[in-house]
């Protein structure tokens, strides 16, 4: 005669194959990732996300260092969590879409950024991005703040930028002037692939 399997058994088979579950959309959704976004995944390809670092003149003629962090798009943590949520939701987020942290120093002081930007459709060696302070305020004023990039592109260990600025004056609000041939000006800057 056959023994009921008992309830420890079934709970412990059960605990079992979520695990294999979530073993398999973690380590699947790594491996896709490796293929759809070679830019911030790849083991083999240079990547797009990590350390840039690089100096550049505002449109002032002010030197300014420019530290760049370009984060990957899911962190494995997160990837685990999401790997063993109950219910999936659908995802709306751009797939060709990062974000990260900038720093630019110079003698006025400390600028702190958050960036986020997306890696062009047809050639992620392109791409946007948008800077914005990391608690609303600007706090070294007045001074030309990274407003956008108009254009960017990486290879391998070099990263060119087309900087945009935003004036803004000693009560932090921005200011232009179209008389004045600074408040249009863009910058090109070039940043190599530096250390954390």
């Amino acid at each position: 005669m056959k023994k009921p399997l008992g309830c420890l058994t079934v709970l412990a088979g059960l605990f079992l194959i979520g695990l294999v579950w979530g073993g398999i959309r973690f380590y699947g959704g790594k491996f896709f990732d490796r293929y759809q976004h070679p830019w911030a995944y790849s083991d083999t390809e240079p990547l797009l996300v990590g350390h840039w670092q690089g100096s550049f003149n505002d449109p002032d003629g002010l030197s300014k260092n420019l530290v760049l962090t370009i984060d990957v798009p899911v962190t494995d943590d997160e990837r685990w969590n999401k790997a063993f949520k109950k219910r999936r939701r659908r995802s709306h987020t751009n797939k060709r879409a990062f974000d990260g942290l900038a720093t630019v120093t110079s003698k006025l002081g400390r600028e702190e950024y958050r960036i986020n930007g997306s890696v062009n459709k047809d050639d992620y060696h392109l791409f946007t991005m948008r800077f914005g302070p990391t608690d609303a305020k600007y706090h070294v004023v007045p001074n030309f703040y990274i407003n956008d990039i108009e254009q960017g592109r990486w290879e391998t260990d070099a990263m060119t930028l087309t900087l945009r600025f935003s004036y803004h004056q000693k009560d932090g609000s921005s200011y232009s002037n179209s008389a004045d041939p600074r408040f249009s000006k863009n910058v090109t800057v070039t940043l190599r692939r530096g250390s954390s």
